[in-house]
């Protein structure tokens, strides 16, 4: 899968997207409400995971690279994977480097992907999970016209810490 927004060229990651993929996954801005922040090894062991041909089986992750037009650079990643395949749910997660946070570039990457996966993939729903406390995440996810479907009690482990998490979803028309 590839495609392109007006700012942006999304595209299948590969083993080349390692050191730029390093580079947000270890920094402990980008990972408050994910986990802790990646060594370079867990970075290259999740990426080399992603570039291996997707099957689309349950829970397998379809890893994509969001590059700016101008500079073909890694700046973010876009994932999705089948959660409950046989009724068509499909879950998403996108993460950007720290400096290209807060200028739009979240919103024209998901927006897009939602919907070549409706228009590409036999999904009938697209769901969502982020901490309680990750406000610009659940934000996004509301601007995308997703709905806030449950309030999961501890539900991420970050760092010594539990967090709540908001659960989102999004039907096909």
């Amino acid at each position: 899968m590839h495609f392109s927004t007006p700012r942006l060229a999304i595209r299948l990651i590969t083993p080349e997207d390692l050191q730029a993929s390093y580079e947000h996954r270890s920094c402990a801005q980008t990972s408050r409400y994910i986990g802790e922040p990646a060594t370079f090894e867990q970075a290259k062991t999740r990426l080399l995971e992603g570039c291996k041909p997707w099957l689309a089986e349950e829970h397998q992750r379809l890893a994509l690279a969001i590059t700016l037009h101008d500079r073909g650079k890694l700046i973010g990643e876009l994932m999705f994977k089948y959660v409950n395949k046989e009724s068509l749910i499909g879950e998403i997660g996108y993460r950007l480097h720290k400096d290209f946070i807060g200028q739009g570039y979240a919103f024209e990457a998901v927006d897009a992907f939602i919907n070549k996966l409706f228009e590409q993939l036999p999904v009938m729903k697209i769901t969502a999970l982020c901490a309680t406390d990750n406000t610009a995440s659940w934000k996004l996810m509301e601007k995308l016209g997703m709905q806030r479907e449950g309030h999961l009690r501890s539900h991420f482990r970050l760092g010594n810490e539990r967090a709540d998490a908001y659960y989102y979803g999004l039907c096909r028309d």
